[in-house]
């Protein structure tokens, strides 16, 4: 399967909503999920809420020396605690999974954000980022960019994956999709998208594109990754752009890059994503994530 594309409308069932579970932010989470809608924190939600496990930086922090161009720079370390970086967004929710912080040799101290699944299907534990709405004119390229640790990946199967860091299409991804870095059955990571559920209640759109890299190996961290949407521009007669969606681990490609349908090509992109998000047929496994210094541009 590597290196080839797959459109998996059955994977792309258990994105829709109605999963039940625990949900926990500083604003409305209800729009993640149609399940329980209580926005106050559940039993076990967020493993990391009490004293800071290591000092706010003291220096400079990694997000001080990048462009000030980028729409987004997340580096976790000016937070004391993992709770105080999830209210600083515009919402989360941990639905069948944990948020934490990583200190521990992480690739910028001292923190890093850690998600990790405490069921096998059904995780919705997402901490959201709304943007402000995007340049005017022709948008040529979307570039989500991150360091990465996987600790687990283990018991996917053919027909569920996970999504980690997305560039959601919307508020939410049930109501606008979203295209992410991936983990998909073998393990493998993947560029995958997820359309939007179908008003009539019907299956999300799915499609992933596997990486021809190896699987990185658990518990190290292992460089800089990139999930990145390019357009081109319409062709005569053609009202809209065509977009494709494509893994980098470092600065090679991954995969041939995964087009994207209609609905996605065109969507205002307004929510950066980051944890654990799955969906499928089958159960999608046991995972767990680290991300740091995190950025978002707009070219």
């Amino acid at each position: 399967m590597a290196g080839g594309v797959a459109t998996l409308t059955a994977c792309g069932s258990a994105f829709s909503s109605g999963e039940s579970g625990t949900d926990s932010g500083t604003g409305d989470v209800s729009t993640l999920d149609s399940g329980a809608g209580d926005s106050s924190p559940g039993e076990g939600s967020v493993a990391d809420t009490g004293a800071s496990d290591a000092p706010v930086e003291a220096g400079p922090s990694w997000c001080s020396t990048q462009p000030s161009t980028l729409a987004l720079c997340e580096d976790f370390d000016s937070y004391p605690t993992v709770q105080q970086f999830l209210s600083s967004w515009t919402t989360y929710s941990a639905i069948n999974g944990t948020f934490s912080f990583d200190n521990t040799a992480v690739p910028s101290p001292p923190n890093a954000l850690a998600a990790a699944t405490t069921n096998t299907s059904g995780v919705r534990t997402l901490a959201l980022h709304v943007l402000p709405a995007p340049p005017q004119g022709p948008i040529k390229k979307l570039r989500l960019e991150f360091d990465l640790l996987i600790s687990q990946a283990t018991g996917i199967d053919l027909t569920a994956a996970s999504g980690l860091a997305a560039i959601v299409f919307g508020s939410d991804v049930v109501s606008g999709g979203a295209v992410a870095l991936g983990i998909v059955a073998g393990p493998q990571l993947a560029a995958i998208y997820v359309g939007p559920q179908p008003a009539d209640g019907g299956v999300p759109l799915f499609g992933a594109s596997p990486a021809s890299s190896p699987f990185p190996a658990l518990s190290q961290w292992d460089g800089r990754y990139a999930i990145e949407i390019d357009y081109t521009a319409p062709e005569a007669g053609v009202t809209t752009a065509s977009a494709c969606a494509q893994l980098f681990i470092g600065t090679v490609a991954q995969g041939p890059c995964l087009s994207l349908p209609a609905e996605l090509s065109s969507r205002p992109v307004t929510t950066i994503a980051l944890g654990v998000y799955s969906g499928g047929l089958g159960k999608s496994g046991t995972i767990g994530a680290a991300f740091d210094n995190v950025t978002f541009s707009v070219d």
